[in-house]
């Protein structure tokens, strides 16, 4: 009866064997498991770094080609300053702003969100650029027009000129008077020493005894680019020993002062017109000799000049 219950022990204490073997089963596959999710993992960080590095070498390419049309941009302005020194200034401020933005582009670091608001900017940037170069090309070819249409109207003046019955001094001046555009010129300038008769005539005479005053006249010649109205001019009358006869008054500008023997004031009508002055020795006698006459316009550029003697 004890040996029975002995042997109903042992069989008790023993484990079975097929629990054995079900518990190392159950370690393998999860060893192969884990060793299927580190390798999956280590593919799977393989794979994600390759994308990373494929992005990323794609927004670099893209950084590069959005900083080559920056580049582009600005030599388009480049040109056209270099084309035209007296180029408008928004052009000068559009090849700043570029210039700018390609350094701050070239520092900034390459992702989507910067190559956006990059890529929006180049666009705006480009429209500009064709609005500025179309505004800079019409102002160029305007700019050449009007230098065409000044030559021209330049040449046909010197025509008239040449035709004018002046002294070839007068043409030279009258030339210069040209280039200004509405500076007024004369045409003919006359100088003569009269003797004053009863009744208000004067007769002509060439000694210096009998003359009583100096006539100057002269033509002002039509100009349609001149101010119309109330103009004067100035009268300057040398003796022979240099003395300014006549009021021998002064009027300057900043670059020049003039003695003056009176001033000549005229109506101007865009048109021909005479005018004539006299000038006295304030009741004294001429003396014998050379004369000089100078006439001067309003900004006090010589227009006129002419010499006579007295004997």
């Amino acid at each position: 009866m004890q040996s029975s219950n002995e042997n109903e022990v042992v069989k008790q204490a023993t484990p079975p064997l097929n629990d054995n073997k079900s518990k190392g089963s159950g370690s393998k596959a999860l060893m192969v498991l884990l060793a299927l999710a580190t390798a999956g993992l280590g593919i799977f960080s393989f794979n994600l770094y390759n994308e990373k590095k494929k992005n990323s070498e794609e927004l670099n390419k893209q950084k590069e080609q959005m900083i080559t049309e920056l580049n582009a941009l600005k030599s388009d302005y480049d040109r056209a300053v270099d084309d035209n020194v007296s180029v408008n200034q928004e052009l000068r401020d559009a090849r700043e702003k570029i210039t700018l933005y390609i350094d701050s582009l070239k520092k900034t670091k390459a992702d989507v969100a910067a190559l956006w608001k990059y890529r929006n900017q180049v666009q705006v940037l480009t429209k500009e650029r064709n609005k500025l170069l179309a505004i800079n090309d019409s102002l160029r070819r305007s700019n050449a027009f009007i230098t065409q249409q000044r030559d021209s109207i330049s040449l046909a003046l010197q025509d008239v000129s040449s035709m004018a019955d002046s002294l070839v001094e007068q043409n030279s001046k009258l030339a210069q008077v040209l280039e200004s555009g509405a500076e007024l010129q004369i045409t003919r300038l006359q100088v003569e020493a009269v003797k004053e008769r009863s009744g208000g005539r004067y007769a002509n005479t060439n000694r210096a005894r009998p003359t009583d005053k100096i006539r100057v006249c002269f033509t002002v010649a039509a100009n349609k680019l001149a101010e119309s109205g109330n103009r004067h001019f100035y009268v300057q009358l040398i003796s022979p020993n240099g003395v300014t006869m006549g009021e021998n008054n002064t009027t300057s500008t900043e670059a020049i002062t003039i003695n003056y023997s009176t001033v000549s004031d005229f109506l101007y009508e865009n048109k021909l017109v005479d005018v004539c002055e006299f000038i006295g020795n304030g009741g004294g006698r001429f003396e014998k000799g050379n004369y000089q006459v100078k006439v001067f316009n309003d900004k006090l550029n010589l227009i006129g000049e002419s010499e006579f003697k007295l004997k």
